[in-house]
C-alpha cells in the first residue's frame, strides 16, 4: 500500500502528430488482410483445386459456419454407422436442417454480389 509521504507519479502524455485528412494511394486500396488476397478480403480458401474468398464479413462467418456444421454432421453419421445410438437421427436433422440454412445463407449472399 500506499504510504501518506509516496506521491503519484506524474506521466507526460503528448498529442499525436498531425496526420492529412486525405489517405495516401496504399491506404485508399484497402487492407490486404491475406497474402496473395484482394483487397479487403477477409476469408479465403485456397486448395489445389479449388480457390475463392470474399471481402463480406457476415459472408465469411456462413461459409466457415457451413464448413463446421458440415464437418460435425459427417462426424455425427459416421459414428451412427459405427454405433447405435437412439438420440443419432434426432442430431442428424438437427444439424442437417442448421447446415442446410448456413449454406443457403452463404450461397445467396454469394449470389447477391454477381
Amino acid at each position: 500500500m500506499l504510504s501518506p509521504q509516496d506521491k503519484p507519479v506524474q506521466l507526460e502524455v503528448f498529442p499525436p502528430l498531425e496526420t492529412p485528412d486525405t489517405p495516401d494511394p496504399d491506404s485508399q486500396t484497402g487492407p490486404t488482410y491475406i497474402p496473395d488476397g484482394a483487397p479487403n478480403q477477409v476469408f479465403r480458401i485456397n486448395l489445389k483445386w479449388f480457390s475463392y474468398g470474399t471481402d463480406d464479413k457476415p459472408h465469411a462467418a456462413s461459409l466457415l459456419l457451413s464448413f463446421m456444421l458440415g464437418f460435425l454432421l459427417l462426424c455425427v453419421f459416421t459414428v451412427g454407422l459405427i454405433v447405435e445410438r437412439s438420440w443419432i437421427p434426432d442430431a442428424i436433422k438437427i444439424l442437417g436442417t442448421a447446415f442446410t440454412f448456413t449454406a443457403g445463407v452463404a450461397i445467396g449472399k454469394g449470389s447477391a454480389k454477381k
